[in-house]
């Protein structure tokens, strides 16, 4: 018997604007660049497993064929957006980006009012 486990789906409400932020554009670059790797070294694995399988173990090319690898899952990434992966990881980890900007505004909201009543 197959036993499943209940889904929690977590519904956050995220300030659009986070998004736009500099620390988002640089986790989005982050997460679209480890999907990038992720499928290099995928297909660097299976070509080389599927070289041993054949007994052709010729390595001529070889670096040449790694950076064709690299090369074409980092168009793979930019062109089609991936598997997805990137955006999953994206996702868990925007929360994060918007908690601590939504800090840093409070912080400077609090500074703010202690130096108006000082003034005062």
């Amino acid at each position: 018997m197959i036993q499943t486990s209940p889904v929690q789906i977590i519904d956050t409400k995220i300030n659009p604007e986070v998004h736009k932020t500099a620390e988002a554009k640089k986790l989005k670059e982050t997460c679209q660049q480890f999907e990038s790797l992720l499928w290099a070294k995928l297909w660097k694995d299976m070509r080389k497993t599927a070289m041993e399988i054949s007994g052709s173990d010729k390595k001529h090319w070889h670096q040449m064929e790694e950076l064709s690898l690299e090369m074409a899952s980092d168009d793979l990434v930019a062109r089609s957006e991936g598997a997805g992966l990137w955006k999953m990881l994206y996702d868990s980890m925007i929360g994060k980006v918007a908690a601590d900007q939504e800090a840093r505004e409070r912080q400077e909201a609090d500074n703010n009012a202690a130096h108006l009543d000082v003034q005062a």
